[in-house]
């Protein structure tokens, strides 16, 4: 973060005017960047839930792009995600960031041309990272870090030149902080930090997997879910007519609440896996835990619009803000299932984990950038295309209604069908008694793929809206962005609760605490680097072999995102195999553990009757409807022959 001596000068016996006078005057106006941002996150939304719609609706008509290798699901699912999450969301929030910061400080941009560069390195980094995953197959095998590494590294120094110009801005005014600049300046670095440290390369074995999860958890809830909140503790200021920079002490304790707690919430990924014990119980923990930030902030968000939600005005961007956060609620209730033992058992590794995902991502966050956007599009007064804006609301909701319940149900029903398999005797975790579970699933494969494509409708209706509206606040001379708003000079001296050297500082060592402690030292840990006789004998790869070629065909296509490799001690997984030990994957880089079980699990495929089968294996690619009507699986017939068999020795030999 910028230090506080560089802005001494600016910001030292400077009064409010003489600040705006001193932006030089070749630095951009304020609103093209932040338009620009908006405008780009738009165009990754709608593509990336096109998209979406299509990969979900292969799940429920498998043939429909048969043999047809960019579209398959395991390459169009991955980038569909990817563009959504970095494209945007990400996008999306640096441009919230952008806009609102200066809002509250009191100051005009600073550092707009570095902006810009961000938002350009950004773009190229997210539509050329997505691309390759799709066209080139570069998919690194690690969930929500699969762009391929140059892709990584010039999003990184967009990220960091994106906070530069956020922490410049807001030391301007640090006199002038509200509880929406602690968020953004400490989520643009909690990226930046966690952009860095789930792409150091070279870290194999299990300990990758840690890595992995500890950078999904640390960039959901110190980037993604701190830049959301962000944004409603200035929309809801800004709609009330109420003080954006006067804390309550449930902001204070909210936003420590959620910094301490949300990146330790990974290791509920390994529940009843390979991790060592008392690391899986941090992540229960952590998760459990989870329940007070979300409830302390979404408590605080009651408060400021108790009585007064009758005086709002705009009603449109109250309803979003009002949708995210009832959706936002619903979040760590969730997550406390995937967690906890009992019911982790049932529902991990199934469709609940993707109902997880659209729940937070695709419904609360998704709401309150939303809101933002129409927001600023109307340029401070209610939006003009109000009916448009209405139905996108809708439509989004009931979307993610249709989706989440079929995605929930499938998740329910495919977990109890495993167990009741294995208590009765009868195989349904694995071969043709997979049927028990994959047919009876396609009713809510179609719920899947229909709630997907009203919301992928709905963001058509939004693009129209925000950009429509955008345009119709511009000819009727609606308020100029850079323009300070009037509690910009109205509230300088309101109270404040956390100093600016306590922001910065505090929020560096907060990401390096938990690093330490739910990342580094679990790696330390023995059993995550000794070798067991599956992980030295077995699953060892040697270079130029036709199981290491056929691995990174495996990767290649996404077909971790549907079959898992790792066997649980519980009655779930009876009959996969031997229960798997960190210390099975001590030679592999990346690991690929799997996300979810659409198709059964390949731990050891070599060592059951089928899948120990050279000749049925590398048919079953090809045509995978042949020998099982009922498989999801697209058919792979547009790989080369030296590529089937490649693929077809990785799977025979996983034993």
């Amino acid at each position: 973060m910028e230090d506080a001596g560089d802005v001494t000068a600016d910001t030292a016996n400077a009064d409010e005017p003489a600040r705006a006078e001193q932006v030089p005057a070749t630095t951009p106006p304020r609103s093209s960047v932040v338009r620009w941002y908006l405008i780009i996150a738009a165009v990754f939304l709608v593509l990336s839930a096109l998209d979406g719609a299509f990969a979900a609706l292969q799940l429920a008509w498998p043939d429909l792009v048969s043999g047809v290798a960019a579209i398959s699901y395991g390459r169009l699912a991955p980038m569909a995600t990817d563009a959504f999450l970095f494209g945007w969301l990400t996008i999306g929030f640096l441009g919230a960031a952008l806009f609102i910061v200066p809002k509250v400080a009191g100051e005009p941009l600073r550092r707009a041309a570095a902006a810009g560069v961000a938002l350009a390195l950004v773009t190229v980094g997210v539509a050329g990272g997505t691309l390759s995953i799709g066209f080139a197959g570069a998919n690194t095998g690690r969930r929500l870090l699969e762009m391929p590494l140059w892709a990584a590294a010039v999003m990184f120094v967009g990220f960091v030149l994106a906070a530069w110009s956020v922490t410049a801005t807001a030391a301007r005014g640090r006199d002038r902080m509200g509880p929406s600049t602690w968020y953004f300046v400490a989520a643009t670095w909690w990226l930046t930090l966690s952009w860095l440290a789930g792409n150091l390369p070279g870290i194999a074995g299990f300990n990758g997997a840690i890595q992995t999860s500890f950078f999904r958890a640390s960039v959901t809830g110190l980037w993604f879910v701190a830049a959301g909140a962000g944004i409603v503790y200035y929309l809801i200021p800004k709609l009330v007519g109420s003080n954006p920079r006067a804390p309550s002490s449930l902001t204070t304790l909210g936003f420590w609440s959620l910094a301490l707690v949300w990146a330790g919430t990974g290791a509920r990924d390994f529940v009843y896996g390979p991790a060592p014990d008392w690391y899986e119980t941090l992540g229960i923990a952590f998760s459990i835990a989870l329940v007070i930030p979300v409830l302390i902030i979404f408590a605080d968000f009651a408060l400021a619009l108790r009585g007064r939600v009758r005086e709002i005005d705009d009603r449109i961007v109250l309803r979003f803000v009002l949708a995210g956060a009832f959706l936002f609620l619903v979040v760590p209730l969730a997550d406390v299932l995937l967690a906890v033992r009992t019911s982790s058992a049932i529902v991990r590794m199934t469709e609940w984990v993707a109902a997880y995902d659209f729940l937070l991502f695709f419904g609360a966050l998704s709401m309150w950038l939303f809101a933002l956007a129409y927001h600023a599009a109307a340029g401070g007064r209610p939006l003009a295309r109000r009916g448009a804006a209405g139905w996108h609301l809708r439509l989004s909701l009931i979307g993610l209604m249709i989706g989440i319940a079929g995605m929930a149900v499938a998740g329910l029903y495919a977990g109890f069908a495993w167990a009741a398999g294995a208590n009765s005797d009868v195989a349904t975790a694995y071969g043709d008694g997979f049927a028990a579970t994959a047919v009876p699933l396609e009713p809510y494969y179609w719920l899947r793929a229909i709630g997907t494509a009203v919301f992928a409708l709905a963001q058509v209706l939004f693009v129209f809206a925000f950009i429509g509206g955008a345009a119709d606040a511009e000819a009727s001379g609606a308020e100029d962005e850079a323009v300070p708003e009037p509690f910009d000079l109205e509230f300088v001296e309101a109270p404040r609760s956390v100093s600016w050297n306590g922001l910065r500082y505090g929020a560096v060592l907060v990401f390096a605490g938990l690093a330490l402690f739910v990342w580094l030292l679990p790696s330390l840990d023995p059993a995550t680097t000794t070798g067991t006789l599956l992980g030295d004998n077995v699953r060892v790869y040697p270079d130029g072999s036709p199981q290491a070629a056929g691995r990174e065909i495996y990767l290649r296509e996404g077909c971790w995102y549907c079959h898992t490799q790792e066997v649980r001690g519980i009655v779930t997984d009876v009959g996969l195999g031997a229960v798997s030990l960190a210390g099975d994957y001590v030679h592999e880089n990346p690991i690929l553990l799997g996300v979810e079980r659409i198709g059964p699990d390949l731990m050891h495929a070599g060592s059951r009757t089928g899948t120990d089968s050279y000749r049925f294996v590398s048919a079953h690619l090809v045509d995978p409807r042949a020998s099982r009507a009922w498989s999801t699986m697209p058919s792979y017939s547009y790989l080369s022959a030296a590529d089937l068999d490649a693929v077809t020795q990785y799977v025979i030999g996983l034993e």
